[in-house]
Protein backbone atom coordinates (compact mmCIF):
# COMPACT_ATOMS: atom_id res chain seq x y z
CA UNK A 1 0.00 0.00 0.00
CA UNK A 2 2.87 2.24 -0.31
CA UNK A 3 1.90 2.95 -3.72
CA UNK A 4 -1.00 5.65 -3.91
CA UNK A 5 -1.59 9.18 -4.74
CA UNK A 6 -2.88 10.89 -1.78
CA UNK A 7 -0.59 13.47 -1.97
CA UNK A 8 -1.85 14.42 -5.61
CA UNK A 9 -5.34 14.36 -4.14
CA UNK A 10 -3.91 16.65 -1.07
CA UNK A 11 -3.07 19.45 -3.17
CA UNK A 12 -6.19 19.31 -5.61
CA UNK A 13 -8.64 19.34 -2.62
CA UNK A 14 -6.35 22.14 -1.32
CA UNK A 15 -6.89 24.23 -4.41
CA UNK A 16 -10.87 23.05 -4.60
CA UNK A 17 -10.74 24.87 -1.22
CA UNK A 18 -9.56 27.71 -2.75
CA UNK A 19 -11.57 27.69 -5.62
CA UNK A 20 -15.07 27.29 -3.48
CA UNK A 21 -13.95 30.48 -1.08
CA UNK A 22 -12.82 32.82 -3.66
CA UNK A 23 -16.83 32.79 -4.57
CA UNK A 24 -18.03 33.59 -0.44
CA UNK A 25 -14.64 35.93 -0.35
CA UNK A 26 -15.64 37.95 -3.62
CA UNK A 27 -19.55 38.03 -2.11
CA UNK A 28 -20.82 35.26 -4.48
CA UNK A 29 -22.59 31.90 -4.09
CA UNK A 30 -20.07 29.52 -3.25
CA UNK A 31 -20.43 26.55 -5.49
CA UNK A 32 -22.51 23.51 -3.59
CA UNK A 33 -24.20 20.57 -3.95
CA UNK A 34 -27.73 21.88 -3.29
CA UNK A 35 -29.18 20.48 0.60
CA UNK A 36 -26.10 18.96 0.90
CA UNK A 37 -22.72 20.36 0.92
CA UNK A 38 -20.34 23.33 -0.70
CA UNK A 39 -17.41 22.28 -2.89
CA UNK A 40 -14.85 23.29 -0.87
CA UNK A 41 -16.87 21.24 2.12
CA UNK A 42 -16.08 17.92 -0.20
CA UNK A 43 -12.87 18.87 -0.24
CA UNK A 44 -12.33 19.12 3.43
CA UNK A 45 -14.06 15.69 3.80
CA UNK A 46 -11.49 14.38 1.46
CA UNK A 47 -8.29 16.14 3.71
CA UNK A 48 -9.87 14.28 6.42
CA UNK A 49 -10.89 10.38 4.99
CA UNK A 50 -7.17 10.94 3.75
CA UNK A 51 -5.38 11.94 7.13
CA UNK A 52 -7.84 9.64 9.24
CA UNK A 53 -6.37 6.71 7.31
CA UNK A 54 -2.57 8.10 7.64
CA UNK A 55 -2.37 9.21 11.39
CA UNK A 56 -4.05 5.47 12.23
CA UNK A 57 -1.31 3.72 10.09
CA UNK A 58 1.46 6.55 12.10
CA UNK A 59 -0.30 5.90 15.58
CA UNK A 60 -0.09 1.75 14.69
CA UNK A 61 3.81 2.31 13.60
CA UNK A 62 4.63 4.49 16.11
CA UNK A 63 6.97 3.07 19.74
CA UNK A 64 4.97 5.38 21.82
CA UNK A 65 2.23 7.83 22.74
CA UNK A 66 4.66 10.94 23.04
CA UNK A 67 6.09 9.84 19.74
CA UNK A 68 2.98 10.08 18.42
CA UNK A 69 2.32 13.37 19.67
CA UNK A 70 5.11 14.62 18.59
CA UNK A 71 4.92 14.30 14.95
CA UNK A 72 1.29 15.81 15.28
CA UNK A 73 2.54 18.90 16.70
CA UNK A 74 5.61 18.91 14.41
CA UNK A 75 3.40 19.00 11.60
CA UNK A 76 0.72 21.51 12.94
CA UNK A 77 2.40 23.86 14.50
CA UNK A 78 5.63 25.20 13.36
CA UNK A 79 3.50 26.09 9.88
CA UNK A 80 1.05 27.42 11.72
CA UNK A 81 2.76 29.83 14.08
CA UNK A 82 4.57 30.69 11.00
CA UNK A 83 1.45 32.03 9.21
CA UNK A 84 0.27 33.32 12.38
CA UNK A 85 2.88 35.36 12.51
CA UNK A 86 2.41 36.82 8.74
CA UNK A 87 -1.28 37.62 9.61
CA UNK A 88 -1.23 39.66 12.49
CA UNK A 89 2.46 41.03 11.95
CA UNK A 90 3.03 41.32 8.17
CA UNK A 91 -0.61 42.02 6.75
CA UNK A 92 -1.44 43.87 9.80
CA UNK A 93 1.76 46.35 9.11
CA UNK A 94 0.91 46.94 5.72
CA UNK A 95 -3.23 46.93 5.91
CA UNK A 96 -3.77 48.08 9.57
CA UNK A 97 -2.54 51.34 11.17
CA UNK A 98 -1.31 51.19 14.24
CA UNK A 99 -2.13 47.43 15.15
CA UNK A 100 0.98 46.07 15.09
CA UNK A 101 2.57 48.32 17.55
CA UNK A 102 -0.51 47.77 20.37
CA UNK A 103 -0.72 44.62 22.13
CA UNK A 104 -3.90 43.71 19.89
CA UNK A 105 -1.78 42.07 17.39
CA UNK A 106 0.32 39.81 19.97
CA UNK A 107 -3.41 39.01 21.67
CA UNK A 108 -3.84 37.89 18.08
CA UNK A 109 -1.00 36.04 16.83
CA UNK A 110 -1.24 33.98 20.32
CA UNK A 111 -4.65 33.26 19.73
CA UNK A 112 -4.28 31.84 15.76
CA UNK A 113 -1.22 29.97 16.81
CA UNK A 114 -3.66 27.73 19.27
CA UNK A 115 -6.75 27.46 17.06
CA UNK A 116 -8.76 30.82 18.34
CA UNK A 117 -10.78 32.53 15.64
CA UNK A 118 -8.63 33.75 12.81
CA UNK A 119 -10.31 37.97 13.30
CA UNK A 120 -8.14 40.69 12.76
CA UNK A 121 -10.77 43.47 12.32
CA UNK A 122 -8.52 45.82 11.67
CA UNK A 123 -7.35 44.72 8.44
CA UNK A 124 -10.97 42.93 7.21
CA UNK A 125 -13.24 45.77 9.06
CA UNK A 126 -14.23 47.15 5.13
CA UNK A 127 -13.65 43.64 3.65
CA UNK A 128 -16.60 42.17 1.62
CA UNK A 129 -16.03 39.16 4.03
CA UNK A 130 -14.94 40.60 7.00
CA UNK A 131 -16.22 37.85 9.31
CA UNK A 132 -12.42 36.25 9.72
CA UNK A 133 -9.10 37.02 8.01
CA UNK A 134 -8.56 33.21 7.69
CA UNK A 135 -11.65 30.89 8.24
CA UNK A 136 -10.22 28.01 6.77
CA UNK A 137 -8.41 27.45 9.92
CA UNK A 138 -11.25 25.97 12.03
CA UNK A 139 -10.28 22.51 10.41
CA UNK A 140 -7.13 22.27 11.95
CA UNK A 141 -8.35 22.43 16.01
CA UNK A 142 -10.98 19.48 14.72
CA UNK A 143 -8.44 17.39 13.13
CA UNK A 144 -6.28 17.94 15.95
CA UNK A 145 -8.96 17.06 18.27
CA UNK A 146 -9.30 13.69 16.28
CA UNK A 147 -5.18 12.85 16.26
CA UNK A 148 -5.95 12.88 20.24
CA UNK A 149 -8.93 10.95 20.56
CA UNK A 150 -7.80 8.52 18.40
CA UNK A 151 -5.12 8.33 20.67
CA UNK A 152 -7.02 7.92 23.75
CA UNK A 153 -9.31 5.24 22.33
CA UNK A 154 -6.45 2.95 20.71
CA UNK A 155 -4.13 3.37 24.06
CA UNK A 156 -7.45 2.13 25.64
CA UNK A 157 -7.92 -0.73 23.45
CA UNK A 158 -6.12 -1.13 20.19
CA UNK A 159 -8.70 -2.68 17.53
CA UNK A 160 -10.99 -1.88 14.83
CA UNK A 161 -13.67 -1.95 17.22
CA UNK A 162 -12.84 1.69 18.57
CA UNK A 163 -13.10 3.27 15.23
CA UNK A 164 -15.95 1.40 14.21
CA UNK A 165 -17.68 2.93 17.49
CA UNK A 166 -16.35 6.62 17.07
CA UNK A 167 -17.38 6.13 13.30
CA UNK A 168 -21.26 4.93 14.47
CA UNK A 169 -21.50 7.59 16.47
CA UNK A 170 -20.31 10.65 14.08
CA UNK A 171 -22.80 8.87 11.71
CA UNK A 172 -26.13 8.86 14.56
CA UNK A 173 -24.14 12.39 15.65
CA UNK A 174 -24.46 13.61 11.96
CA UNK A 175 -27.72 12.14 10.90
CA UNK A 176 -29.69 13.84 13.83
CA UNK A 177 -28.47 17.30 13.50
CA UNK A 178 -28.68 16.82 9.38
CA UNK A 179 -32.64 16.61 10.60
CA UNK A 180 -32.83 18.95 13.15
CA UNK A 181 -33.76 22.83 12.88
CA UNK A 182 -30.77 24.56 11.51
CA UNK A 183 -29.45 27.30 13.71
CA UNK A 184 -25.75 28.71 13.70
CA UNK A 185 -24.89 26.25 16.34
CA UNK A 186 -26.67 23.01 14.81
CA UNK A 187 -24.92 23.57 11.35
CA UNK A 188 -21.37 23.98 13.20
CA UNK A 189 -21.84 21.00 14.99
CA UNK A 190 -23.15 18.70 11.75
CA UNK A 191 -20.08 20.20 9.76
CA UNK A 192 -18.05 18.85 12.84
CA UNK A 193 -19.39 15.45 12.92
CA UNK A 194 -19.31 14.97 9.21
CA UNK A 195 -15.60 15.74 9.35
CA UNK A 196 -15.65 12.95 11.91
CA UNK A 197 -17.03 10.73 9.85
CA UNK A 198 -14.64 10.98 7.33
CA UNK A 199 -11.76 10.72 9.77
CA UNK A 200 -12.98 7.66 11.19
CA UNK A 201 -13.92 6.13 7.82
CA UNK A 202 -9.99 6.32 7.19
CA UNK A 203 -8.98 5.38 10.39
CA UNK A 204 -11.34 2.04 9.75
CA UNK A 205 -9.76 1.44 6.91
CA UNK A 206 -6.48 1.47 7.91
CA UNK A 207 -7.37 -1.81 9.96
CA UNK A 208 -8.33 -3.56 6.65
CA UNK A 209 -5.51 -2.71 4.94
CA UNK A 210 -4.85 -5.92 3.39
CA UNK A 211 -7.88 -5.90 2.04
CA UNK A 212 -7.10 -3.34 -0.52
CA UNK A 213 -4.37 -4.96 -2.23
CA UNK A 214 -6.07 -5.76 -5.07
CA UNK A 215 -7.21 -3.57 -7.78
CA UNK A 216 -10.64 -5.28 -8.34
CA UNK A 217 -11.66 -4.65 -4.67
CA UNK A 218 -10.84 -0.57 -5.19
CA UNK A 219 -13.01 -1.00 -8.65
CA UNK A 220 -15.39 -2.13 -6.50
CA UNK A 221 -15.15 0.03 -3.67
CA UNK A 222 -14.82 3.03 -5.14
CA UNK A 223 -18.29 2.36 -7.50
CA UNK A 224 -20.52 1.05 -4.55
CA UNK A 225 -18.91 4.24 -2.78
CA UNK A 226 -20.18 6.52 -5.89
CA UNK A 227 -23.57 5.29 -6.02
CA UNK A 228 -23.81 5.67 -2.58
CA UNK A 229 -23.12 9.28 -3.13
CA UNK A 230 -25.41 9.16 -5.91
CA UNK A 231 -28.74 8.07 -4.13
CA UNK A 232 -28.15 9.57 -0.96
CA UNK A 233 -28.57 12.98 -2.46
CA UNK A 234 -31.72 15.15 -1.55
CA UNK A 235 -32.61 11.95 0.99
CA UNK A 236 -32.24 12.87 5.07
CA UNK A 237 -29.46 10.91 4.88
CA UNK A 238 -27.13 12.68 2.55
CA UNK A 239 -25.43 14.06 5.37
CA UNK A 240 -23.95 10.70 6.60
CA UNK A 241 -24.33 8.37 3.33
CA UNK A 242 -22.78 10.92 1.10
CA UNK A 243 -20.30 11.50 3.56
CA UNK A 244 -19.40 7.75 3.94
CA UNK A 245 -19.26 7.48 0.69
CA UNK A 246 -17.06 10.52 -0.36
CA UNK A 247 -14.84 9.35 2.23
CA UNK A 248 -14.71 5.74 0.73
CA UNK A 249 -14.28 6.85 -2.63
CA UNK A 250 -11.49 9.36 -1.86
CA UNK A 251 -8.99 6.38 -0.15
CA UNK A 252 -10.23 3.60 -2.93
CA UNK A 253 -9.35 6.05 -5.32
CA UNK A 254 -5.98 7.23 -3.95
CA UNK A 255 -4.97 3.61 -3.90
CA UNK A 256 -6.27 2.60 -6.83
CA UNK A 257 -4.11 5.53 -8.80
CA UNK A 258 -0.45 5.56 -8.47
CA UNK A 259 0.81 8.69 -8.82
CA UNK A 260 4.41 9.29 -10.02
CA UNK A 261 5.27 13.10 -10.00
CA UNK A 262 4.40 14.27 -6.79
CA UNK A 263 4.80 10.98 -4.02
CA UNK A 264 6.99 11.33 -1.69
CA UNK A 265 9.03 14.80 -3.29
CA UNK A 266 7.11 17.34 -1.48
CA UNK A 267 3.93 18.36 0.52
CA UNK A 268 2.45 21.88 -0.04
CA UNK A 269 -0.93 21.54 0.58
CA UNK A 270 -1.46 22.23 4.03
CA UNK A 271 0.56 25.69 3.27
CA UNK A 272 -2.01 26.07 0.37
CA UNK A 273 -4.49 25.69 3.24
CA UNK A 274 -2.82 27.94 5.44
CA UNK A 275 -2.64 30.68 2.96
CA UNK A 276 -4.91 30.69 0.76
CA UNK A 277 -7.91 32.44 2.71
CA UNK A 278 -5.49 35.44 3.87
CA UNK A 279 -4.19 36.09 0.62
CA UNK A 280 -7.37 35.83 -1.33
CA UNK A 281 -8.93 38.07 1.55
CA UNK A 282 -6.09 40.79 0.33
CA UNK A 283 -6.35 40.71 -3.27
CA UNK A 284 -10.23 40.25 -3.44
CA UNK A 285 -10.27 43.86 -1.64
CA UNK A 286 -7.37 45.53 -2.13
CA UNK A 287 -6.48 45.38 -5.67
CA UNK A 288 -9.26 46.05 -8.71
CA UNK A 289 -8.72 42.96 -10.44
CA UNK A 290 -11.43 40.71 -11.88
CA UNK A 291 -12.91 37.51 -10.09
CA UNK A 292 -10.97 34.78 -12.56
CA UNK A 293 -7.60 37.01 -12.63
CA UNK A 294 -7.82 37.86 -8.87
CA UNK A 295 -8.38 33.70 -8.51
CA UNK A 296 -5.42 33.37 -10.44
CA UNK A 297 -2.92 35.66 -8.71
CA UNK A 298 -3.99 34.85 -5.34
CA UNK A 299 -3.31 31.23 -6.59
CA UNK A 300 0.11 31.92 -7.95
CA UNK A 301 0.69 34.01 -4.86
CA UNK A 302 -0.43 31.22 -2.14
CA UNK A 303 1.65 28.46 -4.34
CA UNK A 304 4.65 30.35 -3.63
CA UNK A 305 3.78 30.77 -0.06
CA UNK A 306 3.11 26.94 0.33
CA UNK A 307 6.41 26.04 -1.09
CA UNK A 308 8.31 28.29 1.19
CA UNK A 309 6.62 27.12 4.04
CA UNK A 310 6.87 23.67 3.02
CA UNK A 311 11.33 23.70 2.02
CA UNK A 312 11.63 26.33 5.56
CA UNK A 313 9.31 25.16 7.70
CA UNK A 314 7.27 22.11 7.67
CA UNK A 315 10.20 19.66 5.87
CA UNK A 316 12.80 20.35 8.50
CA UNK A 317 10.24 20.34 11.27
CA UNK A 318 9.06 16.57 10.09
CA UNK A 319 12.36 15.48 9.70
CA UNK A 320 13.37 16.33 13.35
CA UNK A 321 10.54 14.76 14.84
CA UNK A 322 10.42 11.81 12.38
CA UNK A 323 14.86 11.68 13.66
CA UNK A 324 13.44 12.00 17.22
CA UNK A 325 10.80 9.28 17.25
CA UNK A 326 11.95 5.22 17.05
CA UNK A 327 9.82 3.64 15.02
CA UNK A 328 8.83 -0.07 16.61
CA UNK A 329 11.16 -3.42 15.63
CA UNK A 330 8.58 -5.01 13.77
CA UNK A 331 6.31 -1.96 11.88
CA UNK A 332 3.76 -2.67 10.36
CA UNK A 333 3.42 -1.10 6.11
CA UNK A 334 2.71 2.20 5.92
CA UNK A 335 0.65 3.82 2.96
CA UNK A 336 2.27 7.23 2.33
CA UNK A 337 4.21 9.52 3.82
CA UNK A 338 2.40 10.80 6.63
CA UNK A 339 1.19 14.59 6.77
Amino acid sequence: MRNNSFDLIRHLAALMVLVSHHYVLAGMSEPAIQGYNSLGGIAVLCFFSISGLLITLSYLNTASLQNYLLKRVARIFPALIICSFVMTYVAGAFFASDYVSGTSAFIDFLRISVFGRATIDEVTHDFIFSESFNGSLWTLKIEFAFYILLALVLTLYRSALMPWALLLLFCIATYVLGNFPMNALAQKLLVYCAAGIAFFSGSLIAFYKQHFDRARTKFIVLAVASLIVFVSLGTSAAWVLATLGISLATISLGLLYVDKTIRGRFDISYGIYLYAFPVQQLIINKTQLGFFPSMAVSALIVVGLATLSWLIIEQPALALAHRNTPRKSVPAPQVSQVP
